[in-house]
């Protein structure tokens, strides 16, 4: 027999519920409460913040083929990004199950997808890409981004990776690449430390900041 509507509405009221009681409302960089699907820039908490948050595009060998990197620059403006939870609130509370991707990026020719995934990536370890469960096949790590607390009074937060299946979640940090770009990867290390801006205004495709 199938379970009724609304058994199933109180299953997902009991899920919503476990995963309140430890969790705390997130704030932007001014105190305010974090939109559910709202644009942010994650801009560097110094003096432990990493850079600007934008893409950059790996090319695949000799060939034409690329894939897009999400990394921490140094020395240009973030990107926009929306954070958006499964969860039917206007609010994001830490360790909520989140989705990110950047807010203004356009198709192009190394991917159709602005959403933050994380890739097997040797010799990285699991990196943190654009795309989908399609585009990467076997390397693609199936799970979703959350964020946590790192200094309440300063509204600085870290974010992290929960692998679907594994019981604790991981840092999202910086590795350099061979290239000497500043990956965003999974790992047991220092973690990226951000405040949350409000995007204002109007924007164009961030397409032409890819390095």
């Amino acid at each position: 027999m199938k379970p009724s509507a609304s058994f199933l509405s109180f299953l997902f009221f009991l899920l919503f519920i476990a995963f309140t009681i430890s969790a705390e409302v997130v704030l932007d960089s001014d105190g305010e409460i974090l939109r559910n699907g709202g644009k942010y820039y994650l801009s560097p908490a110094a003096p432990i913040g990493g850079g600007a948050i934008i893409a950059a595009a790996i090319r695949h060998g000799e060939t034409n083929l690329c894939s897009l990197a999400v990394v921490s620059a140094m020395y240009t403006n973030g990107w926009a990004v929306t954070i958006s939870s499964p969860y039917r609130t206007t609010f994001i509370q830490t360790s909520w199950p989140l989705s990110i991707k950047f807010a203004y990026l356009a198709p192009n020719i190394c991917t159709d997808s602005p959403n933050w995934v994380v890739v097997k990536s040797l010799p990285l370890g699991d990196a943190v890409m654009l795309g989908g469960a399609q585009e990467f096949g076997n390397t693609f790590v199936s799970g979703s981004f959350s964020i946590e607390t790192y200094d309440s009074e300063k509204h600085h937060y870290k974010l992290v990776f929960c692998e679907q299946g594994k019981d604790e979640c991981r840092n999202i940090g910086v590795k350099l690449d061979s290239e000497e770009r500043r990956r965003l990867v999974v790992t047991d290390k220092e973690p990226l430390i951000f405040k949350f801006d409000k995007v204002t205004g109007n924007f164009n495709s961030d397409l032409s900041m890819i390095v």
